[in-house]
């Protein structure tokens, strides 16, 4: 059992790892983009470059889905805390499972239709840089799948080390 855990929290703190990457890594990219994208526009006579309206709208949903999967890590999605708040012992744990297994449920749904029609976005390309048009419904895709999994993962630390394990922020998790 004992190894069961720490193989659920070695999974759910490399999608940690891997979602700080992205979240770092994209907002990176799309600062710089949006930036020289200004600056272009008004040094030159050109108007900015050509794909500085197009890679943002792609990076962007990676950028965020990446935060969601850090904020469900650290049991900030879901804050119903008003309803914790007035249940006690076993029924409080009880609705915080519930809410869990529902969340789960929905992000595993959600990630199967993002890929269903991701599928379909791709028949097309965007005009510029001739990308397919599912990198945004992929990125929700993936996204809601690594949410279920740190949601599944939240709910077997408070399963095991109690209600006081539920937030879990340490301090070099700290957020950006």
């Amino acid at each position: 059992m004992q190894s069961l855990l720490q193989g659920v929290d070695m999974v759910s703190r490399a999608i940690v790892i891997l979602s700080r990457f992205v979240v770092i890594a994209s907002g990176i990219v799309l600062t710089v983009v949006t930036t020289a994208n200004v600056v272009a526009r008004y040094a030159s006579q050109s108007g900015g470059f050509s794909f500085a309206q197009e890679l943002p709208m792609l990076m962007f949903p990676w950028f965020i889905l990446a935060g969601i999967v850090l904020g469900a890590h650290a049991g900030g999605h879901m804050a119903v805390e008003w309803l914790y708040d007035k249940l006690g012992g076993g029924m409080r744990l009880s609705a915080f499972v519930l809410a869990n297994v529902i969340s789960i449920i929905a992000f595993v749904i959600l990630a199967y239709q993002s890929i269903v029609v991701a599928e379909i976005a791709g028949m097309e390309q965007s005009p510029v840089l001739r990308l397919p048009n599912s990198i945004g419904y992929y990125a929700l895709a993936v996204g809601a799948f690594l949410v279920s999994i740190v949601t599944a993962a939240a709910t077997v630390r408070v399963l095991r080390f109690g209600w006081g394990a539920r937030i879990e922020i340490k301090t070099e998790e700290m957020p950006l």
